[in-house]
């Protein structure tokens, strides 16, 4: 008997601790699923010869080659007093200013837009406006009556700048001396009431000559074999 009642307390003990125990445990909370991250992307960078504007064309005269031929030309021409004369040789020279003006190719002036620019010997030229005529005229940045120029053709295929009275633009390229031929024979048309003045090589060393308004736009001469052999001078009202 005395033995049963210890195996009884030994198990009430026993349970009491189990009891205790379960008391005693923490019980953790939970643990909540961990966010997602969030990733922001940006959008993706256009390229940055994307942004800018596609610029417009430029456009350059052709290449002059005034000065490289001077034996055998046809020359645009001023001529000053004095300028006639015979050196120390005996010979007959002129010292003359050759002029040229810009020459542009047909086929990029007729692609010509606004935003292009276009090189002249001034400056270069931004376009704001173009308008063609049905003569072939092309008017730049409202043309020469509105600060603007004009541009035409010619048989040779190419176009120019011209101004009032169909001017071409003139523009000094450089200088020279070239000797008169003794076949030389000029033709002054300058004076219409005047009429046709024929000069020799002479009548610019005895003083006939006495109006020296020789300009590129009314004189020009004929060089042969690295000689002048002909001056005319135009009538330019």
């Amino acid at each position: 008997m005395k033995r049963m009642l210890l195996m009884m307390a030994a198990l009430c003990l026993l349970l009491a601790g189990c009891g205790q125990t379960k008391q005693n445990e923490t019980v953790e909370p939970e643990k909540e699923a961990p966010e997602q991250a969030v990733i922001e992307t940006e959008a993706p960078e256009q390229d940055a010869a994307e942004n800018e504007a596609v610029p417009g064309a430029t456009i350059s005269p052709l290449p002059d080659t005034t000065m490289e031929n001077l034996t055998d030309a046809i020359l645009s021409v001023s001529l000053e007093e004095g300028g006639a004369y015979v050196d120390d040789t005996g010979k007959m020279q002129m010292d003359l200013k050759i002029y040229t003006y810009d020459k542009y190719d047909m086929v990029e002036i007729s692609a010509l837009k606004e935003g292009d620019t276009i090189v002249t010997h001034a400056g270069d030229v931004e376009v704001t406006s173009v308008k063609r005529s049905e003569s072939g005229i092309i008017y730049i940045n409202g043309g020469l009556e509105e600060g603007g120029f004009d541009l035409v053709t010619d048989d040779s295929g190419i176009f120019y700048e011209t101004g009032f009275n169909d001017a071409k633009n003139w523009y000094e390229v450089g200088t020279a001396t070239i000797r008169v031929s003794a076949d030389f024979e000029g033709s002054d048309q300058s004076n219409p009431e005047q009429g046709e003045v024929i000069l020799y090589p002479g009548s610019f060393l005895v003083g006939e000559v006495s109006d020296y308004n020789f300009t590129p736009y009314n004189t020009t001469v004929r060089v042969e074999e690295g000689q002048i052999v002909e001056m005319i001078r135009s009538f330019v009202p």
